[in-house]
């Protein structure tokens, strides 16, 4: 199935949400004052952290991704690059 957006858009909006969340939550929590602000907006917290921390999942998966990509590129480049030795048997 074809993707509708590039596969990295993905992980951009889920940052720019995680932000936005904790933008949201940090200024409720200073209008609000005190510890009431912080259990009030703890909710919009939790959803920034949980999208930065999905975040960080998603790019480690693309760097372990690609580091198995590249080792598999090296191995058939060695293989490629063996000659192979058609010689007389010895007996």
């Amino acid at each position: 199935m074809k993707r509708f957006w590039d596969p990295g858009i993905s992980q951009t909006i889920l940052f720019v949400f995680g932000v936005f969340t904790f933008v949201i939550a940090s200024y409720g929590t200073l209008v609000k004052g005190g510890i009431e602000g912080l259990y009030d907006n703890y909710l919009l917290f939790m959803i920034s952290f949980a999208c930065i921390l999905g975040l960080r999942y998603l790019r480690q998966r693309d760097k372990e991704a690609a580091a198995e990509a590249a080792a598999a590129r090296q191995a058939e480049l060695k293989k490629a690059s063996k000659p192979t030795k058609k010689g007389k048997k010895r007996k």
